[in-house]
């Protein structure tokens, strides 16, 4: 049996799984998409189903500050800060430089801006300052103020934010039993830390969906030591598991954007009115794209393409489009 854990309420309803009608046409597959960039405070995304049961761990041990490590265009902790406000806790961002300036407004609009908005408590250290060490830093002095700080895990991908997926896969799950009694073939995501995917992963376990991920940070074997690491924290010894780890889109590195990644968000926003951004999303509908003009996913197939949200990024790399 799957663990569960407690959780605090972040998102209302279901998220909504769509059809699409025009990129299947274009691309041959039945496409729909799981729009987790629905709802939510603070912008919506992905990372709202993984706080849901990391803020309630940090509620249940009474703590009143939340501590989270990104850049000036993290999504993460642009939707921490928003739940944050919203459940009355204080949100604090330890920022650095990991995506150079991509235009003059860079670290002024998208996320950045949204951040401000939410009256974010952002301390700025050296892109060559540890993560993990300067968050210890700032929790002692939370600590000395008479503050109980939390530190969230990176990207929100340990075991109790790869459970948010695990939902995700047993709602797209019961979703399909209006559309057909199997499930999808293929269920594609964006891979940045791990915990989407590997929730994705122990959730579609012992089923015929294969989950593929798009590596959009690592290029090398440590995402698939992640995936498997977390998947094997939540799933029974023996489990099977049915997926496949791309790391040809990466690119020059993380928020880089690519072309073929551009590409891919031109055509959804032509196609179908979606939006996708350069850093995550974009990046694996060009994945997606790309298996299906090499037949790695053919026509007849049915594919979920996991929207994990970004659109604020988009503003963020206004002038590579």
């Amino acid at each position: 049996m799957i663990k569960t854990f407690e959780k605090v309420k972040l998102l209302n309803r279901e998220t909504s799984l769509e059809f699409l009608p025009n990129l299947s046409r274009e691309l041959g597959p039945d496409i729909y998409v799981k729009r987790d960039d629905e709802g939510g405070r603070g912008g919506g995304g992905n990372k709202l189903r993984k706080y849901e049961r990391i803020i309630a761990d940090a509620i249940s041990k009474d703590c009143d500050t939340l501590i989270i490590a990104g850049h000036y265009q993290s999504n993460a902790a642009r939707a921490l800060i928003g739940v944050a406000r919203q459940l009355n806790l204080r949100p604090v961002v330890v920022c650095k430089e990991m995506v150079p300036e991509q235009n003059p407004s860079f670290n002024e609009n998208g996320n950045s801006l949204l951040m401000k908005l939410m009256a974010a408590d952002i301390v700025s250290i050296n892109k060559e300052d540890d993560f993990q060490t300067e968050m210890g830093k700032v929790a002692r002095r939370l600590e000395a103020e008479g503050r109980k700080p939390y530190i969230i895990p990176f990207g929100g991908s340990n075991t109790l934010g790869s459970m948010g997926y695990v939902d995700c896969a047993n709602e797209i799950q019961n979703q399909f039993e209006n559309i057909n009694n199997d499930g999808p073939d293929y269920v594609v995501t964006a891979l940045g830390s791990g915990g989407t995917m590997a929730g994705l992963v122990a959730g579609f376990s012992n089923t015929k969906t294969k989950v593929v991920g798009f590596s959009v940070l690592h290029k090398d074997d440590t995402v698939n030591k992640i995936v498997e690491g977390l998947a094997g924290e939540i799933l029974p010894k023996g489990s099977s598991l049915d997926y496949e780890i791309n790391t040809d889109f990466v690119g020059e590195g993380y928020g880089f954007p690519t072309d073929k990644g551009i590409e891919s968000i031109k055509l959804l926003a032509e196609l179908e009115g979606l939006f996708l951004c350069p850093v995550y999303t974009g990046k694996a509908m060009a994945g997606l794209i790309d298996f299906t003009r090499s037949n790695r996913i053919r026509k007849g197939d049915t594919v979920v393409f996991v929207h994990t949200g970004g659109m604020p990024l988009v503003h963020g790399y206004y002038n590579r489009f």
